[in-house]
């Protein structure tokens, strides 16, 4: 199938989205807090809904996103999930997820 990734697709029956692309998450924790090391918020902004949306940005690129305005260095690792283009993970704090961050592993 042009197109596809190797490693990625989406199952028709009993499944959906599915990948046989594993990260451990002691690897996820230190790739995030190597960009966290590094991170400095970016521009603030409310959308259409009032929901709230800071970036979270690294070397000039925006890697995230928070949702409430929280201080970098108390963020954690939530859940992640492995894509065809990295890895999408959850940022927590206070056991809440607060953001969202892209992150090359």
């Amino acid at each position: 199938m042009p197109g596809r990734m190797p490693g990625f697709g989406w199952k028709f029956r009993g499944g959906g989205y599915y990948t046989d692309k594993s990260v451990p998450a002691s690897k996820v924790e230190e790739k995030l807090k190597e960009a966290l090391s590094k991170a400095t918020k970016g521009h603030t902004w409310t959308d259409g809904r009032g929901a709230k949306h800071i970036e979270i940005v690294v070397d000039n690129e925006i890697v995230g996103n928070l949702w409430e305005d929280v201080d970098l260095a108390s963020l954690k690792l939530g859940g992640y999930w492995v894509t065809p283009m990295g890895i999408k993970a959850e940022l927590e704090t206070n056991d809440k997820v607060v953001g969202m961050a892209w992150l090359q592993v």
